[in-house]
């Protein structure tokens, strides 16, 4: 584990972060500039690539920000949102590395300009870090398209013609929203950035390893929602928390990971099943109640490219749930062990050493295999 103050070189850190192939790249930058976005793109980006900025369109009509190098990066798989205001500069690559600087992702922070700030190859930096960007990204709801960049193109064409038009005028589309540090805790009631494993299937009715993921997800619509029994409101999960899903299977009486998303939390009545979804999967007549979920990612193969739970539960103990670790610590030797914890439970809790042990080994099954294609017609979304 490496953590050094930089002032110069950032252009280097970057493109060391991109060559290590890591499952995912998150992104918060202000400005970025084609030339230096497709030095990002040098390589085959992750299936994971996100990235906050601002759409301020006096940024491109100034030129300190290219409407090019957003059209590029979304050629290549980025998902971009614009936030009001945003101002820190932040990369994270997977689960290890991170850039913390006063750098944009332009030519002049990259080459010339002194920027001062600081790379980590530290897991604990690099969570802390994910958490920042996973609470910035829960709080928007609007990706950016090439039809809107056109439309961008369309406002500023006068602009480029000399017409006189205040540039002040001109709009920000970017998302208003509240933002935290990723290292300061601003106030004492402040949740931790949570992480669940949730179970789909049944003891009497577990999965082949050789199952499809895409026909489990088909099946359980864990595209879109997490489901929970009938009485049993999931209150505890809250916005932004990371949902990993598993499917039970026969092997080893196995709990295999095959995706993860971002939940929200879950509101009486509106996440509910309706009548047009209990016309689609009558099993949620018994499964009614729904943590709603966003930027699905799961494995393009068989459930037998996942994550074991076992290979976690037997690696970590009782570290691997916040129930058994809050035993543990609590001198409660009974119900420390994670196997029998999770019996009959529809989630639960990961402690932030199980979160990295798992979204370590669901990148390198992402990069391994590839990430499934939602926008097949066969991956229904719900209609109210």
């Amino acid at each position: 584990m490496t953590f050094r103050l930089l002032d110069s070189g950032w252009a280097d850190e970057i493109d060391a972060g991109v060559r290590a192939s890591p499952g995912s790249i998150l992104i918060v930058c202000p400005f970025i500039k084609r030339r230096t976005a497709e030095r990002l793109l040098s390589v085959k980006p992750p299936p994971d690539f996100r990235i906050v900025t601002r759409f301020n369109l006096n940024a491109f009509n100034a030129g300190v920000s290219d409407l090019d190098a957003f059209e590029r990066l979304l050629q290549n798989g980025a998902k971009i949102r614009g936030i009001v205001g945003v101002h820190s500069k932040m990369y994270v690559f997977g689960n290890e590395r991170a850039i913390v600087t006063s750098a944009n992702l332009t030519e002049s922070a990259m080459f010339k300009n002194k920027e001062f700030g600081f790379t980590a190859n530290d897991p604990d930096i690099t969570f802390q870090c994910q958490g920042y960007f996973n609470r910035l990204w829960a709080s928007t709801n609007h990706d950016l398209t090439v039809a809107v960049i056109d439309e961008w193109r369309r406002i500023l064409a006068p602009l480029r013609l000399g017409a006189g038009i205040d540039h002040f005028a001109l709009p920000d589309f970017g998302e208003v929203v509240g933002a935290i540090s990723p290292f300061v805790v601003e106030s004492p009631s402040e949740a931790p950035l949570q992480s669940f494993v949730k179970f789909f299937g049944r003891a009497d009715n577990r999965a082949s390893l050789t199952t499809l993921v895409e026909e489990e997800v088909i099946r359980s619509g864990s595209h879109w929602a997490c489901t929970y029994p009938k009485g049993k409101r999931p209150r505890q999960v809250q916005d932004g928390a990371i949902m990993f899903m598993a499917r039970m299977v026969q092997a080893r009486s196995d709990y295999v990971i095959y995706g993860r998303a971002i939940g929200r939390k879950h509101r009486p009545n509106l996440d509910d099943a309706t009548e047009a979804d209990l016309s689609l999967r009558a099993w949620k007549a018994n499964w009614p109640h729904y943590v709603r979920v966003h930027d699905p990612i799961f494995v393009n193969g068989s459930l037998s490219a996942g994550v074991s739970m076992v290979d976690m539960m037997e690696e970590l103990g009782a570290a691997s749930f916040v129930p058994t670790q809050r035993n543990l610590d609590n001198g409660n030797g009974d119900n420390i062990n994670p196997r029998r914890a999770i019996m009959r439970k529809p989630h639960m809790e990961l402690t932030p050493q199980a979160c990295r042990w798992i979204s370590d080994r669901l990148d390198k099954a992402l990069m391994r295999h590839g990430m499934l294609d939602l926008t097949k017609s066969s991956f229904d979304f719900p209609t109210g």
